[in-house]
């Protein structure tokens, strides 16, 4: 799986936002988002596993597998739902 657009990520009032780019169905859309949302979304920008998503967050944060898998879970489900991974 990965993201199906290309997106860039800013940074507004200690917000982290990314918007896509380059889009071909006019999707439009800003997606606010936390630090760890937006590492996994980083991940997800070449084509990866949730699994793999999950041991590369493992190596980042002090958490454990359980609940970075849960959160990881969420984001992609998330993603999912607004037909942003393909």
């Amino acid at each position: 799986m990965k993201l199906k657009y290309e997106m860039t990520t800013m940074e507004m009032d200690g917000q982290i936002m990314a918007v896509p780019v380059n889009t071909d169905d006019n999707f439009n859309a800003i997606i606010k988002m936390n630090e760890t949302t937006s590492d996994i979304m980083k991940l997800l920008e070449t084509e990866t596993t949730e699994e793999k998503i999950i041991d590369s967050l493992l190596k980042i944060y002090d958490a454990d597998r359980a609940t970075i898998a849960k959160n990881v879970k969420n984001v992609i489900a998330a993603l999912n739902e607004n037909g942003l991974i393909e």
